[in-house]
């Protein structure tokens, strides 16, 4: 079960365990975390004030990177989303722990909290191993929308869907307008029957994401390759995605 739970490459080299966002992707680190907050019902500026002037700076200290803050939101609220990454998971989570216990932030949670009150009403925190070495986070002059998909996939198709989506599914997302930036494959609890597959999507605009994701799925080829690959049944369960706005805080745009 899932638990509940802008960066200047020039300071992040100089942090401890810093790295650029832009590195070869020969020398990407394996560990990356995923953090989706709901937040409480008007309290998203809120979020957005406490991240921007005493969390990610004061994460940048601890040499903690954070490749990409936005918001979303949907009939079910609005949401802030993060996504961090690590040379290692115990290199990283020893830096969430300076980082927890930092004098600062403790400091700055407090007064946040007297302004806000409650902001987040649930924390969804996915691990992640990254299923392909070809992830782009190159910031780009002009801002992006994002798609973040978290598919939810039986582990006895998940070889199947993994080969679909780096096969096929990104290179035709691709030719309709849609850039892949990377996508992971998040840890699970022994047992479980499903696993989680995440994919990270860029696009000129909300408008031109959902008009991409329609010319997709008409799209001729895409349907023969589902229509072969899906023969002995869905490779998918469900999927849940959420139409992403990079914060004007954020790295990745």
């Amino acid at each position: 079960m899932i638990r509940g739970g802008v960066l200047l490459a020039s300071l992040l080299g100089l942090a401890a365990g810093g790295m650029d966002p832009s590195a070869d992707a020969a020398e990407l680190p394996e560990h990356y975390e995923l953090r989706i907050y709901e937040v409480t019902a008007g309290k998203l500026e809120g979020v957005q004030e406490r991240f921007r002037d005493a969390v990610e700076p004061i994460r940048q200290k601890h040499g903690i990177l954070t490749l990409g803050y936005w918001t979303a939101g949907d009939e079910q609220g609005e949401k802030f989303i993060y996504l961090m990454r690590g040379k290692t998971k115990e290199e990283f989570q020893a830096a969430e722990k300076r980082f927890g216990a930092d004098r600062d932030f403790q400091t700055a949670y407090a007064a946040s909290t007297a302004k806000h009150g409650k902001t987040v009403d649930k924390i969804i925190s996915l691990t992640l191993d990254p299923a392909d070495a070809k992830l782009d986070f190159a910031a780009q002059k002009t801002p992006r929308a994002f798609d973040l998909r978290l598919y939810r996939v039986p582990k006895n198709k998940l070889s199947a869907f993994t080969a679909r989506w780096r096969d096929h599914a990104t290179r035709i997302y691709a030719r309709h307008g849609l850039a892949s930036i990377g996508w992971w494959i998040a840890s699970s609890k022994e047992g479980e029957p499903e696993v989680t597959v995440v994919c990270l999507l860029a696009g000129e605009s909300m408008e031109s994401i959902r008009k991409s994701i329609q010319s997709f799925h008409a799209d001729e080829e895409w349907q023969k390759i589902e229509a072969e690959t899906e023969r002995d049944g869905k490779l998918r369960s469900g999927v849940t995605a959420y139409k992403m706005t990079p914060t004007d805080f954020s790295k990745l745009k």
